[in-house]
């Protein structure tokens, strides 16, 4: 019960908005950064009155394949992954910064991992920081954001070091399409777990793409592109390999409901078709936003 237990811990280290995390070698367990956005998820606004939005995110990842350092799939121990992400943003201006929108973004991750025998799970490690961004025409949008991650979450599902979260982001809309997405980095510090070695943590680099269509006022369906690629972790006292290099790419298809101006609801599938290290995406995941 002991092993399960570590077993199960190791696994829920960083699921909450992270990269994949150091699990049972050779293969790192699937959660490719910012997966979670949607269509339209960086059409914003500029010189507007301030106004709040919460989002909810949800992702459930059915794991039950790796890929193996070569490429190749091979069957491994079935988990599962739940993953909730509740987020607050504050936009606002300054007189001072016409023509430039601003937000601040408070994210609390929530994670659970189940295996046979077991399951750990609790509040992550939580998120904050700004973001900026200008619209160089009315049509398109474009901005860099930098969050903090706080290793402050429940110990089973921590992931035991600081990181920093710095992304650039677009969007495009047109009268039938809309093309948004993100390209950025994870720096991290020292793991410093409980009861284990200390970890110097690779940084990933990672990209999330969504290609809507407008079918009507109401649906937008979409196709999503994930990809990210995480460096090889190290043990802090030179003792070799902690994990390797590990890289994942997967596609899905969704559909983005507009129930008002104020709100809406996406759905969408997603599953791996290449990569190395890293156990397969297979998950759905769900983003409710609420605007006031």
């Amino acid at each position: 019960m002991k092993t399960t237990k570590m077993k199960l811990r190791r696994l829920a280290l960083g699921a909450g908005l992270t990269a994949p995390f150091a699990a049972c070698a050779p293969a790192q367990a699937s959660d490719i950064t910012f997966a979670v956005i949607g269509p339209q998820e960086y059409n914003l606004p500029v010189n507007f009155q301030p106004f709040n939005v919460f989002v909810q995110y949800g992702e459930y990842n059915s794991q039950a394949q790796a890929w193996s350092p070569l490429g190749g799939l091979y069957p491994t121990t079935n988990s599962n992954l739940f993953v909730g992400l509740s987020k607050y943003v504050r936009f606002f201006t300054l007189d001072g910064l016409p023509n430039v929108g601003l937000a601040y973004e408070i994210i609390v991750p929530e994670v659970l991992v189940t295996l046979p025998g077991g399951s750990v799970g609790g509040i992550g490690d939580p998120l904050t920081g700004p973001a900026v961004w200008i619209k160089p025409n009315s049509n398109s949008t474009f901005g860099v954001q930098s969050f903090v991650q706080f290793p402050v979450g429940n110990t089973d599902v921590s992931n035991h070091y600081w990181a920093n979260y710095s992304t650039i982001f677009f969007d495009w809309q047109s009268t039938l399409l809309s093309f948004t997405g993100d390209s950025g980095a994870v720096f991290r510090s020292i793991q410093t777990a409980p009861g284990a070695p200390r970890i110097n943590e690779g940084t990933t680099l990672f990209t999330n793409l969504r290609l809507g269509w407008k079918a009507t006022k109401f649906w937008e369906p979409f196709v999503a592109f994930d990809w990210q690629t995480t460096a090889a972790a190290n043990y802090a006292n030179g003792g070799g390999v902690a994990a390797p290099a590990n890289a994942e790419t997967a596609l899905g298809v969704g559909v983005m409901a507009h129930f008002s101006d104020a709100a809406s609801l996406t759905v969408r599938y997603s599953h791996d078709i290449q990569g190395y290290n890293t156990i397969g995406t297979n998950g759905a995941y769900m983003k409710f936003a609420y605007v006031w």
